[in-house]
């Protein structure tokens, strides 16, 4: 059995439109009815492309002559005549089309398996009742932590209208990455990024309430934000990569930096405003975490004669600074 060669037609987004199979050299490419591979495309010449085998089992691609060229999609460069070696490709333009040319002796990519962790997760987000499950756990998590955090006793207006708002944004947010997959991948998929939305929503509360928890004990609010900034800036980019893993083809190593850059860029914004809002005098309290009942072994106590010593230092200091005249002082200062 000889060589076969496989034309493929691609879109825009380098996927796969049109793939035709042929085993008969030499052959044509072009607009007209006797090639072998018809191009509907008026800036493809009748016959425009001619592609041969030599000895050694590679392919030969040349251009016919024709009016507006055959160019190599990268480096994008015109050529009269170009070989592809055995086992290789070559992606090419023809008029606004592009054809990428392969030989039945092209090496495929390992197969992925079906049990990757994302994948499995996607899977598992399939099952319209475990991502209803999902999303009612991480939505009735975040409207507890809403009620918690107001300081008046909870009015149910208020609780409301903010649990109306928190299904906004999720309805907002999980819409978009539906419509990005209907348009890249024909599906919208809004389940599997509702489960999505909702898990990174959980992983967000537990952080920060484990970042709060942190500033409040140990009382290091400077500590607390650095490390809320890098936590919001992975569980972002974790978020970014569940979705793109749902709706990219694109290699693993991609979406990971894709991700990357996307949350670091936001995470960029974020400490831009917070430096920009930030004032060199201020009423507002440097401790921003809001305290919660911890155990009592957890917070260091301090002894009474320990406590009431500082204090009659603190006096000892007070008294003697307020013996000595303005001038004193200002003389020894």
């Amino acid at each position: 059995m000889g060589k076969i060669v496989f034309v493929e037609v691609l879109d825009r987004r380098g996927s796969v439109r049109e793939r035709i199979k042929v085993d008969s050299f030499p052959f044509t490419i072009g607009r007209g009815y006797a090639n072998a591979v018809i191009v509907d495309d008026r800036l493809v010449s009748a016959e425009h492309l001619r592609l041969s085998l030599d000895s050694e089992g590679g392919m030969i691609v040349e251009d016919l002559n024709t009016l507006n060229g055959t160019w190599l999609s990268k480096p994008r460069e015109r050529f009269e005549q170009h070989r592809i070696p055995p086992g290789g490709e070559a992606v090419i333009r023809v008029g606004q089309t592009v054809l990428r040319l392969r030989g039945d002796d092209f090496a495929i990519e390992p197969v992925t398996s079906s049990r990757a962790p994302l994948r499995l997760f996607s899977t598992y987000m399939e099952s319209k009742l475990i991502t209803s499950l999902v999303f009612v756990a991480g939505f009735g998590l975040n409207v507890l932590t809403v009620a918690q955090k107001i300081d008046k006793k909870v009015i149910w207006s208020d609780l409301t209208a903010m649990s109306l708002l928190l299904l906004i944004v999720f309805a907002l947010w999980t819409g978009f990455w539906a419509f990005l997959s209907r348009l890249v991948i024909h599906s919208f998929r809004f389940m599997v990024h509702l489960g999505i939305s909702a898990v990174a929503s959980i992983f967000f509360l537990v952080f920060f309430t484990a970042t709060e928890y942190f500033e409040f004990i140990f009382s290091a609010p400077t500590a607390a934000r650095i490390a809320g900034f890098v936590g919001f800036a992975v569980i972002f980019s974790l978020l970014l990569y569940g979705h793109f893993s749902v709706m990219s083809e694109l290699s693993g190593w991609k979406r990971i930096l894709s991700s990357t850059l996307i949350g670091a860029v936001i995470v960029g914004i974020a400490l831009l405003v917070n430096y920009t809002k930030g004032r060199e005098f201020s009423n507002d309290l440097r401790f921003s975490a809001v305290i919660k009942p911890v155990g009592w072994k957890w917070v260091r106590t301090v002894s009474s004669d320990e406590f009431f010593g500082d204090l009659g230092n603190l006096k000892l200091k007070l008294d003697t600074m307020a013996q000595k005249g303005p001038k004193e002082r200002t003389m020894k200062e």
